[in-house]
């Protein structure tokens, strides 16, 4: 609708009282006050023309009448146009209002007799609401000005022809005390107004200000909890092996080696910064697959399952979220190969139908009792429910003595998802139904 380039004079006009002042609610404030400006300014043509037809045969008589109404709507059409396409400045607001002086002045030949001086004729509605402009737009100095001389022109020009008869219902000082008196309304609306919106923006930044700042102390929150869970995913158990004396030393090497290539790779992801930050679904699994084969070098005999709803669709995760969601499966697998006594697992990859990502891994091993788990064990709660949590995400794990245990993972995918919306939805995540695991 507002003509390409102008935007910028709404945050900063020219001249007006407010200049300095900037924010959405000024803003909004100022296109509000500059459509009922131009409003009333339609109003005032459209009086002039009703009254014009209903005052016919005075205008008829002698035609030169009609140079005042013509004049009135002439230029009030060209303010109405110029509000729409500019912030009104100081010098339009002298200009108009001196345009209606001079008509004011010369009333006597632009109003029939018996309407000079009242307050219903179309002169002084149209001085009227060319006075609304700069009690909104024009400093108070000026406003000031404009009132008093716009109340003095109408009043003189009322003096200088007298109505004949019985007169007008409103005396000219009456209209002019009138006039003043919706001038001052209107200055006095704007100040309250304009310092509500100032307050509100006010608000407003702070709020923003403060979302940044948690936004910040959010994302360091999650970057060291991430850096801790890499930690306990790599060196950690890879000292636990060790200790254990599991495994020969050509597998001690080879798990010491994909740790380190691991922990390259998290801490110095191009993704985070420089590349993509969405994947495809053929991203996230290929990041899986990898796991799983990782996994069957270390001698766990992965099976992964992918079903076809998850193969053709054409959606995407985010990059982080599909990182999160192949750590915790890797995670998964090792807690299976270290304490399940098992040698098979099973990975299975579905799209839900509400959308989202829907990953199990499941094992026919001994199983533990989750009440029976002392607080100080940290893998699961940490590496897989925290992890998913920090991205929005859900873990669930199922488990029983002697029949096995399944770790549900689950992403619900948003309808719009934006990068850096994920980090914010870490607030919320909470992960469900379980407190803790021996791993």
């Amino acid at each position: 609708m507002w003509p390409k380039g102008c935007a910028p004079r709404w945050w900063r006009p020219a001249g007006g009282p407010d200049s300095a002042a900037t924010g959405p609610a000024i803003t909004t404030l100022r296109v509000a006050a500059t459509r009922t400006a131009s409003i009333i300014r339609c109003v005032g043509i459209a009086s002039v023309a009703v009254q014009v037809i209903i005052w016919h045969s005075f205008y008829l008589t002698a035609p030169s009448r009609l140079a005042g109404p013509v004049v009135a709507v002439a230029w009030g059409s060209a303010a109405v146009l110029y509000l729409l396409r500019r912030w009104p400045v100081w010098q339009l607001a002298a200009v108009d209002s001196g345009v209606y002086v001079v008509l004011a002045l010369c009333a006597r030949w632009c109003l029939p007799t018996v309407m000079r001086g009242d307050s219903s004729n179309w002169l002084y509605i149209v001085l009227v609401g060319q006075l609304v402009a700069p009690a909104w737009f024009a400093r108070t100095t000026m406003l000031a000005v404009l009132a008093l001389a716009s109340g003095a022109a109408y009043w003189a020009g009322a003096a200088l022809t007298p109505p004949a008869g019985s007169g007008s219902p409103t005396s000219p000082a009456t209209a002019v005390m009138l006039l003043l008196a919706i001038v001052s309304a209107a200055w006095f609306g704007r100040r309250m107004l304009h310092r509500r919106a100032v307050e509100a923006d006010a608000a407003l930044e702070r709020a923003d200000q403060d979302s940044r700042e948690q936004y910040v102390v959010l994302s360091r929150q999650t970057e060291r909890r991430e850096h801790e869970r890499l930690l306990h995913d790599t060196v950690l158990n890879t000292l636990t092996a060790l200790a254990r004396a599991h495994g020969s030393a050509t597998e001690v090497v080879s798990r010491c080696r994909d740790d380190v290539k691991l922990i390259e790779r998290v801490l110095g992801d191009p993704e985070d910064t420089a590349g993509p930050a969405w994947q495809r679904y053929d991203g996230m699994l290929t990041r899986i697959k990898a796991v799983a084969s990782q996994m069957r070098s270390r001698g766990l005999d992965v099976h992964v399952e992918i079903t076809d709803s998850v193969e053709v669709t054409d959606g995407s995760v985010p990059t982080r979220v599909a990182r999160a969601m192949a750590q915790a499966v890797r995670e998964a697998l090792v807690n299976v190969a270290g304490h399940a006594g098992t040698s098979e697992a099973w990975i299975e990859v579905s799209q839900p139908a509400d959308g989202g990502l829907q990953v199990t891994v499941r094992d026919a091993g001994a199983g533990f009792d989750p009440d029976r788990v002392g607080p100080g064990r940290l893998g699961v709660r940490r590496s897989i429910i925290e992890r998913l949590a920090d991205q929005g995400g859900q873990a669930s794990v199922t488990s029983a003595p002697g029949e096995g245990t399944v770790v549900s993972l689950r992403w619900p995918a948003p309808p719009h998802p934006a990068d850096g919306a994920i980090a914010g939805r870490a607030i919320a995540g909470r992960a469900s139904g379980w407190g803790g695991a021996p791993w």
